[in-house]
């Protein structure tokens, strides 16, 4: 098994705080840079500062975990093909997207519960051929899950696609205890053997995927694995790597306990270098909004452009530059800026 290189990172400078004000100011030097370059300097109309785009197949979820910030009372939405076609269709049209690296296909909602996932991955696989065909870049399709839909005859039908390069798995807590506690609805036998045979299903296929976890850790353990149940361990040495996080406020929309007190930084790289697309064509600016407080458009009426270019985007932008996120709602309280 494999630690991921943010895993890394977490493990040599997240207890060593003193560093923490040097990272964040080449953080913010880097936010200003990227800042005047994407969205100042002459011709900066003909550049794109993202890098990262995620997409919401649905908005709903089938877990009512304690530390998410999920409406669950919203309207249930789930993104149609129609829409897909659209942004792919543009973003293969634009060479500025050709810097894109990575899709993940996840945001608020649980991916498995599109009645029709099949079907839109396959409309993302239409698109990836032709980039193949042109020898375009195209980025990797990278999905995330919760598991519990994930059973094996699902899995090789996704894997036997070919669209998803990376497949994300979100499990919590350390042990099948804190895992149910932490996930309410989540079953940890039938999470465990999802995994199973989705590990089983991918080595007989020729590992067409790589497979990876997320684990938030509650204050009080250590981010390792030493101390966790065997059967999390058992998991994580048939993954292609993991990350193991301490948990987070969602934009502030829930109450945690920080390891640290953050210090008001400039700027934000999830913002210069993110969008999400929500399954009505909704266009927010971070992977933090799950309740759609930071749309900017929508691409049913502007194009992909104009929206990442809009006056209401910049706005976002410029207001963090000058460190005043406490004038945006969805910034204000905000840990993971």
């Amino acid at each position: 098994m494999y630690i991921s290189l943010r895993q890394q990172f977490k493990k040599w400078f997240y207890h060593a705080p003193v560093l923490w004000p040097f990272i964040e100011t080449l953080q913010g030097l880097a936010y200003v840079a990227d800042y005047f370059y994407y969205y100042r300097m002459p011709g900066h109309k003909n550049r794109l500062s993202v890098r990262e785009i995620n997409i919401e197949f649905a908005s709903q979820c089938n877990l009512r975990c304690s530390f998410c910030s999920l409406d669950h009372f919203k309207p249930k939405q789930a993104i149609s093909a129609e829409t897909l076609d659209l942004f792919f269709s543009q973003m293969m049209a634009d060479s500025r997207f050709r810097k894109v690296e990575v899709i993940n296909l996840h945001n608020g909602g649980e991916i498995l519960l599109h009645p029709k996932r099949l079907e839109m991955l396959a409309v993302i696989g239409k698109y990836k051929q032709q980039a193949r065909a042109l020898r375009l870049p195209f980025p990797e399709i990278r999905m995330l899950t919760n598991g519990m839909l994930l059973r094996e005859k699902l899995a090789e039908e996704i894997l036997q696609l070919g669209v998803v390069d990376v497949i994300g798995l979100s499990f919590d807590g350390g042990t099948p205890e804190a895992f149910e506690t932490m996930r309410k609805n989540a079953i940890w036998p039938v999470f465990f053997q999802n995994v199973k045979n989705l590990q089983a299903v991918n080595a007989r296929l020729g590992k067409p995927a790589r497979l990876y976890g997320i684990t938030c850790i509650p204050a009080g353990n250590p981010l390792n694995t030493k101390w966790m149940h065997p059967q999390f361990r058992e998991l994580y040495d048939g993954l292609d790597w993991f990350e193991l996080r301490r948990l987070h406020n969602w934009a502030g929309e829930i109450s945690t306990v920080s390891a640290r007190e953050k210090r008001h930084k400039i700027g934000c790289s999830m913002l210069m270098k993110q969008m999400v697309l929500l399954p009505n064509g909704d266009i927010t600016v971070c992977c933090s909004d799950l309740n759609s407080k930071g749309v900017v458009g929508n691409l049913q009426q502007q194009d992909l452009v104009s929206i990442l270019h809009s006056e209401n985007r910049k706005r976002y932008l410029n207001l963090l530059l000058r460190r005043r996120k406490s004038q945006l709602d969805l910034c204000r309280d905000c840990e993971t800026f």
